[in-house]
């Protein structure tokens, strides 16, 4: 599964790039160069379902009482490199210095909320519904209002995604281990995006932005690990009358790809990973997903800050975060990795 990781990663890459290929030498048209992949939003949900199916047998297998030790393991998992790819925005990107200047008469409060969520991760899907001017707080979500700016207070704009994993993290103890609870964590999903095509406020913010639109792909995978997992499950026609059923049903809940393709992923997921669990290879190449994932922006910011042109900003994007990934795999993941494997198993 890693390399199914590996290419959603590029997805996300290439969808903030615009693309990534290389042109024709005679400035023709490129685009038989250059990568055609899902969208980056589609990306994300689709790391999600993944996401839940990999919590669920964690916390059923290795951490199915060690609710304290699967909370660690997590944080150095996602912290570390994290932190290293800020200080490097900080560093080389006009970012850090443009939020010190834009809240330097602020109060200590919104600095505290700006650079907290920013150190930590976690809240930084919240600056997508706010707006700060004259050092106040406004709730002005983004897309929905053109003068929104919280967005541009983030460092790294798509940590707020971790910011939404974590928070899954931290629910998932209290209920991927147990069916029912799976269920019901799925279903508040479905009734979430139904609420909002019938208020008629649906758009990308309450469709991605919020954490409550990703419980549908994490309940999805947990369950695909549980009933993976149960010999005694067989698929009577009741039950597959129900489940077409229910199918049409969700098709109407306008989530970023159509319901019946998440559905099929979701089957994949188990039999994909059964096919590679095994593979070193699969599981390094799966393990760069992350750095290239939470690089790449930063990279794609200094590019554009030393004007590298837009024609050979995705591949030169692409070709600097690979090297920073595979640097910060070797250098800081993998000692982590050690000592999380002799600490936290």
């Amino acid at each position: 599964m890693g390399i199914l990781r590996f290419l959603l990663a590029l997805s996300v890459i290439a969808s903030h790039a615009g693309y990534i290929g290389i042109p024709f030498p005679n400035e023709k048209p490129y685009d038989m160069w250059a990568m055609s992949l899902v969208q980056g939003t589609q990306s994300v949900s689709l790391f999600y379902i993944i996401s839940g199916f990999y919590m669920a047998m964690v916390l059923n297998t290795k951490y199915k009482e060690k609710t304290i030790k699967f909370y660690l393991n997590r944080f150095l998992r996602l912290w570390p490199t994290y932190i290293i790819v800020l200080i490097l925005a900080c560093i080389f990107t006009p970012v850090g210095s443009n939020i010190v200047r834009v809240l330097s008469d602020c109060g200590i409060m919104i600095k505290l909320y700006v650079w907290c969520c920013n150190l930590f991760i976690l809240g930084t899907d919240s600056f997508w519904l706010v707006s700060i001017d004259n050092c106040q707080v406004h709730y002005l979500p983004a897309y929905i209002n053109a003068s929104s700016n919280g967005s541009s207070f983030l460092i790294n704009p798509p940590s707020f995604s971790i910011g939404i994993e974590i928070l899954f993290y931290i629910m998932a103890p209290f209920i991927l281990r147990s069916l029912k609870k799976i269920w019901i964590f799925f279903f508040i999903g479905v009734l979430y995006f139904f609420y909002f095509i019938l208020s008629g406020n649906f758009n990308i913010i309450y469709q991605y932005h919020l954490f409550p639109s990703s419980f549908i792909y994490f309940a999805l995978g947990a369950l695909a690990w549980h009933y993976s997992k149960n010999s005694n499950f067989v698929l009577t026609e009741k039950k597959t009358l129900i489940a077409f059923i229910g199918c049409i049903g969700l098709m109407f809940t306008y989530t970023l790809f159509p319901m019946i393709i998440i559905l099929c992923f979701t089957i994949m997921v188990p039999y994909l990973f059964e096919l590679t669990k095994n593979s070193k290879t699969d599981r390094l190449i799966g393990e760069l997903s992350y750095s290239l994932y939470i690089v790449h922006y930063p990279v794609l910011t200094y590019l554009k800050s030393v004007n590298v042109p837009p024609l050979y900003s995705g591949v030169t994007c692409l070709l600097i975060t690979l090297v920073i990934s595979i640097i910060i795999h070797f250098m800081v993941e993998k000692p982590i990795d050690n000592l999380r494997q002799r600490s936290f198993s």
